[in-house]
């Protein structure tokens, strides 16, 4: 019973030392416990299979909270996909004003008939959306 209380005070002791290494010493660490586990005479067979198992969790745990919190491509790549967010934001900003602006240029140019007008409009406002909807896509492609 006193090997059972030093192994679980262990356990807990040694949770806080793997916040302090990398993933692959974390799980050494592990093996090394589950070893011990298993070498220990004074357990039975159920109480070294039920130790194993309260232990894997413990590491599942261990390596998942290691993941969230030391993934720094992961990050990385959300800093970038933000980044090229923004920017296609503001090209998209752009192009709406390039097109307010071409839009008056046409409606103010009085050497054009009606029916010019009409169709360089049509234009304009067609390629404007061809545009828009590539940048659109592409900001929707971006993975975060």
């Amino acid at each position: 019973m006193n090997k059972f209380l030093t192994l679980a005070f262990l356990l807990m002791l040694s949770t806080s030392a793997f916040a302090q290494t990398g993933r692959k010493e974390m799980n050494k660490e592990y093996g090394r416990q589950y070893k011990e586990i298993g070498k220990n005479q004074n357990l039975s067979g159920y109480e070294k299979a039920q130790k194993k198992r309260e232990l894997s969790l413990k590491q599942k745990q261990d390596n998942l909270n290691y993941s969230n919190s030391h993934d720094h491509a992961y990050d990385h790549h959300s800093e970038l996909a933000d980044k090229k967010k923004k920017e296609l934001d503001a090209q998209i900003d752009q192009l709406e004003e390039r097109y307010k602006r071409d839009k008056e240029r046409i409606e103010n140019n009085r050497q054009l008939s009606k029916n010019e007008i009409k169709i360089q409009k049509n234009e304009l406002e067609r390629t404007y959306k061809d545009k828009k909807n590539a940048l659109v896509r592409e900001k929707k492609a971006i993975k975060k």
